[in-house]
């Protein structure tokens, strides 16, 4: 099977379009994109996201990783990009029993509501990306899926695949990092099961983590209604 980056200036940038939800149905296309960062757009890049009214960018990468790899549609006319570091899980955790850990530590950090609340509120779609779009923007996902009642094998799976999109930069990042165990770099399911169990243990629902970090149940429900 060939997997092909909607963009393509970079190698994840994938829809939440096409999965299934609690009632049955599936979640709309065309509304939230996944992506690792963005760096050099091309005209037909820009004009796809245009095209699929994705006009809301938002950017999860540390200071450092912006300045080294500058977001290329940050200022470009027609897009809204909005930047909120999140510096946990930016690095490499220790084990891959620390993978949903880290995670954890995403999801109570302090950008975390207000990249929430900007995907509820923004007025097109909106494409959401950290540096290779899978542990940040992972969790952000998961947390989406969670509220539109997609399964957990679906929840896992979206973030497993992660590993097929980013498999070049990897195995080149595990080549010239061999002292790093792969099992923790790669999009493994245990992971997303480990951090799902924990997330579930301490708010019980993704309603109630909206609660928790200070946004009302209306910002949660913007964000599901605009995927179902």
């Amino acid at each position: 099977m060939t997997y092909r980056s909607l963009l393509s200036c970079t190698c994840n940038t994938r829809e939440l379009g096409g999965i299934r939800t609690a009632d049955g149905g599936l979640t709309k296309g065309g509304v939230f994109w996944r992506s690792d960062v963005p760096v050099q757009p091309t005209a037909e890049d820009i004009e796809k996201l245009r095209a699929a009214h994705i006009t809301t960018i938002i950017d999860m990468r540390t200071e450092e990783e912006r300045d080294r790899k500058p977001c290329g549609l940050a200022d470009i006319e027609g897009f809204e990009y909005r930047h909120f570091p999140i510096t946990e899980g930016s690095g490499v955790p220790e084990s891959l029993e620390a993978v949903p850990l880290s995670y954890m530590d995403i999801v109570t950090a302090d950008s975390m509501p207000k990249v929430m609340k900007t995907i509820a509120e923004a007025s097109e779609g909106v494409l959401f990306h950290c540096t290779a779009g899978k542990d940040r923007t992972g969790v952000v996902t998961a947390i989406i899926l969670l509220l539109c009642g997609a399964s957990r094998e679906d929840i896992v799976e979206n973030y497993v695949i992660s590993r097929e999109y980013n498999h070049k930069n990897l195995e080149a990042f595990l080549s010239a990092h061999p002292e790093v165990d792969r099992n923790i770099v790669l999009a493994n399911p245990k992971s997303m099961n480990g951090f799902i169990d924990l997330f579930t243990e301490r708010f019980s629902t993704a309603e109630k983590y909206f609660e928790a970090v200070g946004l009302n149940a209306e910002y949660a429900d913007m964000v599901r209604n605009k995927l179902i």
